[in-house]
């Protein structure tokens, strides 16, 4: 097992907010998942699963026991969690915020988009899951708002990381998706009809909106932009491969005096 292959928002690094997005590279996992699966909803060995788990929290200098999940159901629930949760998965939830620190959130994909918030005056932090379904129900919205009416965060005063997930160039949709999605006034600006009478969807472009529209900075967004589907070497991708793992988006509130890897 090397070292695992981490990615990290320049704009949260800046700020001293323990995260990453991880890639498929550095674990123990082999076949399919291999390397840096940390699915456990997949068919991979359950203590490989946990290996791969305690050495990216211990490459950020997170306490692997101190780790919170979201369930993920596809949906726009947001939990605020704190250190009593820890080592659970919590039922229902895609998000996930917390005050707490040195408690690690994480949510999972393999396609679909990771978000990371994190207020450095309020000192809270949020990791968000936004598949398509998500993304219609305005999940990065709620996030923000749990964060502002929760932890009397300013919009303003937040930092968004988008991290990699599947393009436009990979992501055809039908007809109900985009249904769901034109509730939403700058639908036309994240998706485009491809002649098949199905649509190219940006849900990375589509989040970013959304904060937008909770009041969130453009300057204090930050997109990493590369496409899961593209870079089988780097990324694992539900749509390009089906059997496949999953990456996962970490991010911590820092403990007095220290600063992220």
């Amino acid at each position: 097992m090397t070292r695992p292959h981490l990615l990290f928002a320049g704009n949260l690094r800046a700020a001293g907010i323990p995260h990453a997005f991880t890639t498929r590279q550095g674990g123990s996992s082999t076949g399919p998942f291999a390397s840096l699966n940390l699915g456990r909803g997949v068919d991979d060995d359950p203590e490989t699963v946990a290996t791969n788990r305690r050495a990216v929290l211990q490459t950020l200098g997170l306490r692997p026991a101190q780790h919170v999940e979201a369930d993920q159901v596809h949906g726009s629930v947001v939990a605020v969690v704190g250190a009593e949760d820890a080592g659970r998965s919590i039922a229902g939830a895609d998000g996930l915020v917390t005050a707490d620190p040195g408690l690690a959130l994480a949510i999972h994909a393999a396609d679909c988009v990771p978000l990371l918030l994190a207020d450095p005056k309020r000192r809270v932090v949020a990791a968000l899951h936004a598949g398509w379904k998500g993304t219609a129900a305005g999940i990065a919205v709620e996030g923000v708002r749990i964060l502002a009416d929760r932890f009397k965060s300013n919009p303003r005063d937040l930092l968004a990381a988008i991290g990699p997930s599947i393009g436009p160039c990979h992501y055809e949709v039908d007809e109900p998706v985009m249904e769901r999605m034109r509730r939403w006034r700058w639908w036309p600006e994240v998706a485009a009809a491809n002649g098949r009478q199905r649509w190219q969807l940006d849900l990375r472009a589509a989040c970013r909106r959304q904060l937008l529209d909770a009041g969130l900075l453009p300057r204090r967004i930050e997109v990493l932009d590369l496409c899961t589907y593209d870079h089988p070497d780097l990324f694992y991708s539900y749509r390009r491969d089906r059997v496949t793992g999953r990456m996962a988006a970490v991010v911590a509130v820092p403990t007095a005096g220290r600063r992220a890897p």
